[in-house]
């Protein structure tokens, strides 16, 4: 396989992390929905996307090894498919914490609402939402000063998170018949968090791949 080929290869895989983040976003987006408009139907959805983020993961991971082992790639080159592998692989968890709130939401079907408590989810899902889409555009054009930025904006969603455990926490403390129903809003919230965490971990991964360096951004 010549240089060109080489690279070819490199940019169709990329273009097929980004298919796979597109599909890992709209997983949290339908995840809220679902949670919000307690639809049960489109809390299956997600569990069936979750099946194509998965298929696409080891689809690319397959691609990646492939092209490792008949270019032996070094430096810069071997950096990005093993930084491929390495954003892919948090993508795929992701997608795994969408279906967990997914999960809660068909849990949440048999107790009354908690409109203002699922409020608070929805606005800290769309920060997270917004941090997969910027960590998969500071990939996609190897900017590590937006990397760094990105990390930056998640103390928001950490404060957030605090505030929307604690307001949980209350709402329990002052409803004991809300226990179950608030118990899974919490998990929601913890998804959700992790969620944002993996965006700073894919910053990371940016670093790395230009610099080869390891760097803890947060």
């Amino acid at each position: 396989m010549t240089r060109d080929g080489f690279h070819k290869d490199l940019r169709e895989i990329e273009e097929a992390v980004i298919q796979m983040a597109a599909l890992v976003e709209a997983e949290i987006a339908l995840a809220m929905q679902a949670l919000s408009k307690r639809d049960v139907n489109l809390a299956q959805e997600v569990v069936t996307r979750d099946g194509e983020v998965n298929a696409l993961q080891r689809d690319i991971r397959t691609r990646c090894t492939s092209l490792i082992a008949l270019q032996a790639p070094v430096a810069r080159d071997l950096r990005e498919l093993v930084t491929v592998q390495l954003v892919i692989s948090e993508l795929e968890r992701m997608g795994d914490h969408a279906v967990g709130v997914a999960k809660q939401s068909l849990r949440l079907q048999e107790f009354e609402p908690l409109p203002l408590l699922v409020n608070e989810l929805v606005e800290m899902a769309r920060l997270a939402r917004n941090q997969v889409r910027e960590g998969i555009q500071a990939f996609v054009d190897v900017n590590v000063q937006l990397a760094r930025a990105i990390c930056a904006k998640d103390d928001e969603i950490d404060q957030r998170y605090r505030m929307v455990f604690t307001n949980i926490l209350t709402a329990m403390t002052n409803d004991p018949s809300i226990i179950k129903p608030a118990a899974s809003l919490l998990f929601v919230a913890h998804d959700i968090e992790r969620i944002a965490d993996r965006v700073t971990n894919i910053c990371e991964d940016v670093i790395y791949m230009v610099s080869g360096e390891v760097e803890e951004l947060n």
